[in-house]
């Protein structure tokens, strides 16, 4: 069996926030800066050696330096400022740590960090490309966005939930699988080759991950699951047992999740698009059927979250 930990802190003295911060393991070096007076700093985690979620928070200023060794070690600013190497960081985006040293500057921020062990991620990148598991080179500075974006998004939704909310205590398999999972998501939205290779490889020799390109390249067309199959060299038979595999999902329902994802950051972006307009440039074209695969997915109706972003 794998235990979950759970730990959480909460301070306002610099030099304690500091400490807490350089106890992630890919810490090298941490400086809080900030008046001792109005420094609030929040930090919590859950999860195990395998896969872990932090999520932190603080109303100054993060300097530090991040050496991700054992883990692929990924965060998101939900608010605030950024910057990695003196490059700044855009907000509700995914940024992956290199391997080497980087410098980290946040500025009253809030967000979230996800750690993947990394010898899992180089195992499922060898079975997705086709070649033997060994370190990896990502696309330097890559920002996923449109379907890639969504399907980042979708891993993380669904981790996250098992990881926050699920037991303490499961077993060894289980936990390899969900870190298997979001290893997935991570090749799915950055790419990646083997090192020395000097460049992206196309996923020719591995059927899943060209169905899972396909897919993706095509999310908001009017494509079928037999296109998909037939991209890949499967059948549809073997297409669905791939995507229940690596997704827990079939490929329509993985297909819908990533519309809907799309088409919720699009009404969140309060640009001039109706709701109806918005639906179908995600690929969606009974509008009644979106309206109710859209509450289902995210609790509210479409054209609640449109309203809500014209209130901002």
């Amino acid at each position: 069996m794998v235990q979950r930990s759970q730990w959480s802190a909460l301070t306002s003295d610099p030099d304690t926030a500091a400490e807490i911060v350089t106890r992630l393991p890919d810490i090298r070096r941490a400086r809080v800066e900030g008046d001792r007076a109005a420094l609030t700093f929040e930090e919590r985690r859950r999860g195990s050696d395998l896969l872990s979620l932090v999520s932190m928070a603080c109303t100054d200023t993060v300097d530090g330096d991040v050496e991700a060794s054992s883990a692929m070690v990924i965060f998101w600013l939900k608010s605030g400022v950024g910057q990695v190497d003196d490059e700044p960081v855009r907000t509700g985006r995914p940024v992956l740590f290199r391997h080497d040293p980087q410098h980290v500057r946040w500025d009253g921020f809030q967000l979230d960090l996800m750690r993947i062990d990394r010898t899992v991620v180089e195992q499922v990148a060898a079975e997705r490309g086709a070649w033997h598991p060994g370190p990896l080179e990502f696309q330097p500075r890559h920002i996923p966005e449109g379907p890639a974006l969504a399907a980042w998004w979708l891993m993380v939704r669904s981790v996250a939930a098992e990881v926050l909310r699920g037991p303490e205590e499961v077993t060894a398999e289980r936990e390899r699988e969900l870190t298997r999972f979001a290893a997935g998501g991570l090749l799915t939205a950055i790419p990646h080759w083997p090192v020395g290779q000097h460049e992206p490889r196309t996923a020719a020799a591995a059927r899943f991950a060209r169905a899972e390109g396909f897919l993706l390249d095509h999310a908001t067309e009017q494509i079928t699951v037999e296109d998909v199959a037939t991209a890949a060299g499967l059948s549809v038979r073997g297409l669905q047992d791939a995507f229940r595999r690596h997704h827990g999902i079939t490929p329509t329902t993985y297909l819908r999740r990533i519309r809907l994802l799309l088409a919720r950051e699009a009404l969140e972006s309060g640009d001039d698009r109706s709701v109806g307009d918005v639906a179908r440039d995600a690929g969606f074209v009974h509008l009644g059927r979106f309206a109710g695969s859209y509450r289902d997915e995210f609790g509210e109706l479409p054209r609640e979250t449109w309203q809500a972003a014209r209130r901002l």
